[in-house]
């Protein structure tokens, strides 16, 4: 056998052009399976990361939505947010890498725009939750103020009570403004009488205060002044002295200030507001719907009646003398009526709110 046979019998057991195709295909195959488990593993990996930032910016929005129902709970009821404007930013830590600033600003309500002043009762809350990088979550919300004011008790006192006849009675429970507090109506109970921390409570016979709680319905509670109602806008004027008449009724209440002390021998009625920017005394009788107000205390006589289908303050200690009769009873419609026509107390709520990209 030549040579050249020899090799060419060699190469047929050893260089089989179909074996070396499949030792190529071979190792292509084992470079695409290593290629496509890297692959695998990568997608594996973006999809736990992605898994993680969706659970985490989950997070962050329910700890932004927090945030804002703790800003709006610890706003003071009032009637301006100009307070808190100009304030640093509150930051609260969550724990675990996690916090949240919260911001108020004005809403640019007047021209030329003044920051630092809330002119329309509404400000924006914006609250920033932030986590592990890059998890962040921006929302923003409009404040304003609540429907009713607050009103907890039907008789909110900033003093304390002299005397309490058995012939006065106070209804906690929500009545209908239309016929001045006779039919019920439906809604929550407040307490009948509010006062300050350590102040004694009067004597009552059993029913005489009543609502919320347990007999006699008395509440402690830190009232919000309503002095600033003696220069309010849209207000009607009266002289101190001897006041007599109708101060608006239920189809057009109003807001009615008397400028300085005032005294009642007669009739007086109305509806909306009734503002006395000193002390009020009462010796002849008062019917009126919606909020009765004294800046220096209620004096009701022997003689006198006080009725009101509502809600009284008074400030001043003592903040009431009753020494006569009547009635006060709760109602949510004659409190609305009255928020209609002046600027009183309220809660924060939200008006709106979106979220900041």
């Amino acid at each position: 056998m030549s040579a050249r046979g020899a090799e060419a019998g060699a190469c047929g057991r050893t260089c089989d052009p179909a074996r070396g195709a499949a030792l190529v295909v071979a190792i292509m195959m084992l470079l695409l399976a290593g290629i496509t488990a890297t692959a695998l593993g990568e997608l594996g990996r973006l999809a736990l990361t992605r898994a993680r930032l969706d659970r985490d910016g989950v997070r962050a929005w329910f700890l932004a939505e927090a945030g804002l129902a703790d800003g709006v709970v610890t706003i003071p009821a009032g009637t301006s947010f100009t307070a808190l404007l100009g304030r640093p930013a509150t930051r609260v830590d969550a724990g675990a890498g996690w916090s949240y600033t919260a911001t108020v600003f004005d809403d640019r309500d007047d021209t030329p725009d003044d920051p630092a002043t809330d002119r329309n009762q509404q400000v924006r809350l914006r609250v920033v939750a932030t986590g592990p990088p890059p998890i962040r979550r921006r929302l923003e919300a409009v404040l304003g103020r609540a429907v009713l004011p607050f009103w907890p008790a039907v008789i909110a006192l900033a003093g304390g009570v002299n005397d309490l006849t058995s012939a006065f009675a106070v209804d906690g429970r929500n009545y209908r403004m239309a016929d001045a507090c006779e039919t019920r109506s439906a809604g929550g109970d407040r307490f009948g009488l509010g006062l300050p921390s350590r102040s004694p409570r009067p004597h009552t016979e059993s029913g005489q205060i009543s609502g919320a709680g347990v007999d006699p319905s008395v509440v402690e509670l830190d009232v919000p002044a309503l002095d600033g109602l003696a220069h309010a806008a849209g207000g009607t004027h009266y002289p101190r002295g001897t006041t007599t008449g109708t101060f608006g009724t239920a189809a057009a209440p109003a807001l009615s200030i008397v400028d300085g002390d005032a005294s009642v021998t007669g009739a007086v009625g109305g509806a909306g507001v009734l503002f006395v920017d000193g002390r009020l005394e009462i010796a002849g009788r008062v019917d009126f719907v919606g909020v009765v107000a004294a800046r220096a205390g209620i004096m009701v006589t022997a003689t006198g009646t006080l009725s009101v289908c509502g809600g009284v303050w008074a400030g001043s200690d003592p903040a009431l003398t009753m020494r006569g009769g009547g009635r006060v009873r709760g109602s949510d419609e004659a409190l609305a009526a009255a928020m209609r026509v002046a600027p009183l107390p309220a809660p924060a709520r939200v008006v709106a709110v979106r979220e900041l990209f």
